[in-house]
C-alpha cells in the first residue's frame, strides 16, 4: 500500500504543480483577454462551444478511458483504437461544418457561421492526438502528460492576447481553441514514444468498445448537463448576457479544471490498480476526498464570499454583472468538484454502466431544477445551479456507494465538518469584512478579506483536533509526494 499510495502522490504533486502554472496562464489569460475583448464576444464563442462540445465527446467515445482503466492494452489493440478515434474526428469535423448554419439559425447570429466552420477542425485534430496521450498516461509519465497539457494552452493563449490586442476580437478567441488542438497533437506525438500501427482484425476490442459506448453515452448527458444553462441563456437572453455569466462560470470552474480534473489522471490509473479490494479503496477515496475539501472547498467558499471583488480585481468595471454570478455559482462548485470523486470509483473499477444507469436518471433532473431559474435571467440560473448540485452531489455519492459496496458515511461526515468548521466560516469573515471595507480602494477589500479568512484557517487548525487531523493527512500526503523512493 505505502507503494502504491507514495506513486499516487507523487504523481499528484507534478500533475498539480504543472496545474499550477497552467492556472498562472488561465489567470492571466482571464485578466487580458477581458480587457481586450467585449462581452458580447464571449458570449458568441459560448453560443458556439456550448453546443459543438457535445462533438468532442463522440469524437472521444469514451475510448481515451477505456484504454487508461484497462488492465492489460495490447499494441494491436491501442494501435485499432487511435484509427478509431481518428476516423470518428474527420466524420465529426465533416457535421460540425455542416451544422454551422444551423446553429447561426438558433441563436439568430449569422456572425457564428465562419466561426463553427473553423472551429471543426479541432475534432480532428483531437481525434489524432488521444491515443498518444493515452500511451503517455499508461506509462504513469506525469510530466510528459502535464507538457501535453499545459504546453498547448501556453502557446495558444499567447497567440490569443496578440491577436486581441490587434484587433481581432471574437477570432482571437477562435485561434487560442485551435491552436490549443494543434500544438496538443504536436507534442502528444512527440513525447508519446509510440506510433500506432495498421489497424488489425484480430484483436479483441469488445470489452473496450462497451466501455467506451457506455461511457460515451453517460458524457452526452453530463455534457448537456454542464451545458444546457448556457445555451438557454444564449438563446433566451442574447451574447451580452451570456457573456457575462460564461466569463463567471469560467471563474468559478477554474479550481475544477486545473485541480480535479488533472488529478483524474493519477486517481483513475492507481485506484484502477484496487479493483476487489474494497477497504483499501475506500481509504484512498476518502483521502482524495481531503484534498477536494480542504483545497477546493476552500477556494470556491472564498470565491463565493469575494466573487464581486475577485471580478473587479480580475476582470475590470465593465464586467461588473459577473460578480454576483461568480457568488452564486461558486456555492454549487464545491459540491461539483466532490462529484468528481464518484466519477473516479466508477472509471477505476469498471462501472460505466452502473454510472449511465445513474445518469439516466439523475441528468435529466438535475438540467430540470437549473432551468428553473432561467425567467429570471442569468442570475437565477446560477442560483438554482448551486442548489441543483447540492441535491446532486448528495445522491451521487450514496449511489455510487451502493455499486461499489463501500461505506460512503464517513465521506458526508468528512464534507459537513470541513464545510461547517474550516471553510464557511473562513469564508463569512472574509465577506463581513470585504463589505465593511468596501469604501476603501479596490484591492484592498479584497485583500482584507483573503487575510482574515487565512486567519480563521490558522485558528481552525490550531484549536480544532479533527480539522488538524485532517490537514496533518495531507501533509503527510504531501511528504510522500516529494519523497524519492517508498519508506
Amino acid at each position: 500500500m505505502t507503494t502504491l499510495s507514495s506513486s499516487a502522490a507523487r504523481g499528484g504533486a507534478v500533475t498539480l504543480g504543472f496545474q499550477a502554472v497552467r492556472l498562472v496562464i488561465m489567470f492571466s489569460s482571464l485578466v487580458v483577454l477581458a480587457r481586450l475583448i467585449d462581452p458580447a464576444s464571449f458570449g458568441l464563442m459560448a453560443m458556439v462551444t456550448s453546443i459543438i462540445g457535445v462533438a468532442e465527446i463522440f469524437r472521444d467515445f469514451g475510448l481515451s478511458m477505456a484504454a487508461l482503466q484497462a488492465r492489460d492494452l495490447t499494441r494491436g489493440q491501442q494501435s485499432n483504437l487511435w484509427w478509431i478515434n481518428f476516423g470518428i474526428g474527420c466524420i465529426l469535423t465533416a457535421a460540425v461544418f455542416a451544422m454551422a448554419y444551423p446553429i447561426a439559425a438558433f441563436y439568430g447570429e449569422p456572425d457564428l457561421v465562419p466561426v463553427v466552420q473553423v472551429m471543426s477542425v479541432t475534432f480532428l485534430l483531437g481525434g489524432a492526438s488521444t491515443q498518444f496521450r493515452v500511451h503517455i498516461n499508461r506509462g504513469l509519465r506525469f510530466v510528459a502528460l502535464s507538457v501535453t497539457d499545459v504546453g498547448p494552452y501556453l502557446l495558444s493563449t499567447a497567440l490569443a492576447i496578440v491577436l486581441a490586442a490587434s484587433g481581432f476580437g471574437l477570432w482571437a478567441l477562435v485561434a487560442q481553441q485551435v491552436g490549443t488542438a494543434v500544438f496538443g497533437l504536436i507534442l502528444a506525438v512527440m513525447l508519446a514514444r509510440w506510433f500506432p500501427g495498421l489497424p488489425r482484425r484480430g484483436e479483441d476490442m469488445s470489452t473496450l468498445l462497451r466501455f467506451g459506448v457506455s461511457l460515451a453515452a453517460t458524457q452526452v448527458l453530463g455534457y448537456a448537463t454542464r451545458n444546457v444553462d448556457s445555451i438557454a441563456i444564449g438563446r433566451a437572453w442574447g451574447p451580452t448576457a451570456l457573456g457575462s455569466y460564461d466569463r463567471a462560470y469560467q471563474l468559478m470552474v477554474l479550481p475544477i479544471n486545473q485541480i480535479n480534473t488533472p488529478l483524474s489522471r493519477v486517481a483513475v490509473p492507481v485506484l484502477s490498480k484496487l479493483k476487489g479490494e474494497t477497504e483499501r479503496l475506500a481509504a484512498y477515496v476518502r483521502q482524495a476526498q481531503l484534498v477536494a475539501l480542504y483545497v477546493t472547498g476552500a477556494i470556491f467558499s472564498l470565491l463565493a464570499a469575494l466573487g464581486p471583488q475577485i471580478v473587479f480585481f480580475v476582470l475590470g468595471p465593465e464586467w461588473s454583472q459577473a460578480g454576483t454570478l461568480v457568488s452564486l455559482l461558486a456555492i454549487g462548485g464545491v459540491f461539483r468538484s466532490l462529484v468528481q470523486i464518484c466519477f473516479w470509483i466508477y472509471m477505476s473499477q469498471g462501472y460505466a454502466a452502473q454510472q449511465l444507469r445513474y445518469f439516466v436518471v439523475s441528468q435529466p433532473l438535475l438540467i430540470g431544477v437549473m432551468l428553473t431559474g432561467l425567467p429570471w435571467g442569468a442570475q437565477g440560473v446560477a442560483l438554482m445551479f448551486s442548489v441543483a448540485y447540492a441535491l446532486y452531489w448528495a445522491a451521487s455519492l450514496l449511489w455510487v456507494g451502493r455499486v461499489a459496496s463501500l461505506d460512503v458515511r464517513p465521506m458526508f461526515v468528512d464534507v459537513v465538518r470541513a464545510l461547517l468548521a474550516f471553510a464557511a466560516p473562513g469564508a463569512l469573515a472574509a465577506h463581513v469584512v470585504a463589505r465593511v471595507t468596501e469604501g476603501l480602494p479596490a484591492p484592498l477589500p479584497l485583500a482584507l478579506g483573503l487575510v482574515v479568512a487565512l486567519v480563521w484557517y490558522g485558528l481552525a487548525w490550531a484549536f480544532i483536533p479533527r480539522v488538524r487531523r485532517d490537514l496533518d493527512t495531507l501533509r503527510a500526503f504531501a511528504r510522500k509526494a516529494i519523497s524519492r523512493r517508498s519508506k
